[in-house]
This record gives structure tokens, sequence and C-alpha cells, in this order.
């Protein structure tokens, strides 16, 4: 038995940010969160102490890609996960010839169910494709229609390890596979869409969120509201926002939450390999994309992903919406995240049950994890 006691200056609780916390945990999980007197032995946390962040979309970082599907990749990117902020995440593939994506989805899943307990914890995996209709920066010519039989070969490579799938609503069959999929406990976002036919069908089926809201979306127009619009205005979808300035202008970032307020607004990074790293040239899909300044392209000039991690994440969303704190913080980046990833029981608040892995936020606005 492994036994630890933390105590923290200030600490967001699930209905309150409470000063001189004690926290204790045995074996990883948390057993107590008071206000006691803390023992001799306890660490001494300074700042505020969050439920730890978890990034529902990681496609890399440290310099490795996701899609590499190695264990010594793997483990790279759990590492610079946990350096960037995030104590959890979701490991995600895209588009990819999918022969090539499902023997991916075997290795990555293997990986997963095995995980040595480095870095961030691997919840499950995203799957980010090849059920698209907008590319992005994605293979347009591996896209693919969600097929029963499809589908099935993605539930079997996945091994029960699948947590998110992103589909497009206007693709063919794109209602029946979302209903295909929460029948097997797989939670289902649309994104890469920039056509609103199907939208509202596959919500009825049971989508539960988009993926990188305003993202290859298409326009917001007044009159034609387009996929963004129909997901700000429909209570049942979270709406994870990829908060770096660049993909989403702070305006947009703002008018975003005055919308979705803190229960249906969530941080994502989007994460590639040059998460973590000097700007340079790296690997996405067995594409190249160069980082300069932070952004991240392809060689055609098109955003691909980026070189966010939760921590810059926070601090850009405490700037860009002023009037947010800590507590909306540990909504939009822990809780509404962990409760999309059914990991609820896990991570995303600080209460008795929950795993011993937080999110630090200094005094001096630096963030960091802490096990």
């Amino acid at each position: 038995m492994i036994a630890k006691e933390w105590t923290a200056d200030n600490a967001v609780l699930p209905h309150v940010v409470a000063a001189g916390v004690r926290l204790t945990a045995v074996d990883g999980r948390l057993t107590a969160v008071d206000q006691l007197p803390a023992g001799p032995a306890a660490v001494r946390l300074q700042g505020t102490l969050l439920p730890g962040f978890v990034d529902l979309q990681v496609n890399g970082a440290g310099g490795r890609s996701v899609d590499e599907s190695t264990p010594e990749a793997l483990d790279t990117v759990a590492r610079a996960v946990w350096d960037g902020g995030a104590v959890a995440f979701l490991p995600t593939l895209i588009t990819a010839p999918w022969p090539r994506l499902l023997a991916q989805i075997t290795a990555v899943a293997r990986w997963i169910r095995s995980w040595s307990g480095t870095g961030a914890e691997p919840l499950g995996l995203h799957v980010e494709g090849p059920f698209l209709q907008a590319p992005g920066a994605h293979d347009a010519n591996c896209l693919l229609d969600p097929t029963p039989a499809r589908l099935d070969e993605l539930l079997a490579a996945a091994d029960g390890t699948l947590r998110l799938a992103t589909l497009a609503n206007a693709r063919p069959g794109a209602a029946a596979a979302v209903a295909h999929l929460r029948r097997h406990g797989v939670p289902v976002a649309l994104g890469h869409c920039d056509r609103t036919a199907g939208f509202a069908a596959c919500v009825d089926a049971g989508a539960v969120a988009v993926t990188h809201l305003f993202n290859v979306m298409g326009n917001l127009h007044h009159r034609d509201v387009g996929v963004a619009g129909f997901a700000l205005d429909e209570p049942r979808l979270l709406c994870p926002v990829i908060v770096d300035g660049v993909h989403v202008h702070p305006a947009m970032v703002r008018n975003a939450f005055a919308v979705l307020g803190p229960d249906r607004m969530a941080l994502v990074t989007d994460a590639v390999a040059a998460a973590g790293m000097p700007d340079g040239e790296f690997q996405l899909a067995g594409m190249r994309v160069r980082a300069v300044d932070g952004i991240v392209r392809d060689m055609a000039g098109h955003l691909a992903g980026s070189a966010l991690t939760m921590a810059r994440a926070a601090r850009n969303f405490l700037r860009f919406v002023p009037q947010a704190g800590p507590w909306t913080l540990a909504r939009l980046a822990s809780a509404n995240p962990a409760r999309l990833a059914g990991a609820a029981d896990r991570y995303g608040s600080l209460a008795p049950g929950r795993v011993a892995a937080f999110t630090l936020l200094g005094d001096d606005g630096s963030v960091h994890c802490v096990r």
C-alpha cells in the first residue's frame, strides 16, 4: 500500500474554490479531500490545484506521432502530453488507407491495454476519419462511407478501446452509423463537414459532441449558420475548441463561451508531433508538416493540427476570457472532457475515488501536472 498526502493553497472542488485543502490518496486513488490539518510529510502545492486536465485529441507530441503505432513512439507522446499539462488523453488516429488505419488502431489499442504508467494515461482511442466529408488536412482520397461492415471492422480492431469517433453528418449513412456506434457504447462527434445535411438526424441518433468547433465546418453566416451555428444552438452537444488564437480567433472564443457556458465547452489541442518541440518539420499520417512560430501547416499551407499543449490552451483561455477563473477552467479542461471520454468516475473532479493526478495552476501562471 502506498499512501500520499498533499496540501494545496487553493483547490477547485466540484462546487467551490476552497483554501487550505488537504488531499490524501492510497495506491493512486484519492481517499479524502478536506480542510483538516495536513501531516508533516504532506507535499505543499503552491497555487491553485485543479482536477487533472484531459485532452480529447492528441495526434502526436514530443516529436512523435500516434500513427507511428510503436510503443516507443506512444510512450514519448504520453510523456509529452504530461509535460504539457494533461494527466490523461485520447491518442488520436486520422484518415489513412483503410487497411493501414485498421492496423494502426490494432497496434495503438494493444499499447493502451498494456500502458506502463509512463506520462499521461491513455483513456482510449479517438478515431477521426475516414468517415468525413470535408478533408481539411486529411487525405481526401481515403475518405469512405461508414457502412455497417466498416464500422464492425473498426470496432473489432479497437477491441473495446474506442472512446470517441468523429464522422461527418453529411456522409451517406451517417445517422445509422451514429446509432450503430452508440449501441456499442462509443460516443460520436460530428466534424469535418461543411454541409448541414443530416445534422439533426445524427444528433437524434445519439451524437454527443463536435470535433474542434468552427474548424473544417464551413462558413458561419447569419442567414446560413452552417454546422458550427447548429452546433452552438444544440444543447445536447459538447463543443471542444482549439484555443491557440490561430484556429479560432480570441473574439470567437469569447462568443462561443458566451453561448456554450461552462457545461458545453471544452478545451482541446489537436496536437501533432510538433507539440512540445521547437519549430521544424514533422510527420502526420505520412505527410510532411511544418511548424513555424508554433503554427503547424501542411506543405500546401493549410492548418494541420497544432503545436498546442493543454497548459498553453488553459493560459490562453484565461487570457481570452478574462471573466473566467479556475472553476470554469476545471470544467472545460477536465470535467467535460472526462465525461465525454467515459472517464468521469476516474478523472474530472477532486473527489474520493478519483485518480490522484492533478493539474496545478501556479501563482506565476505556470501550469504543470502533479501525481
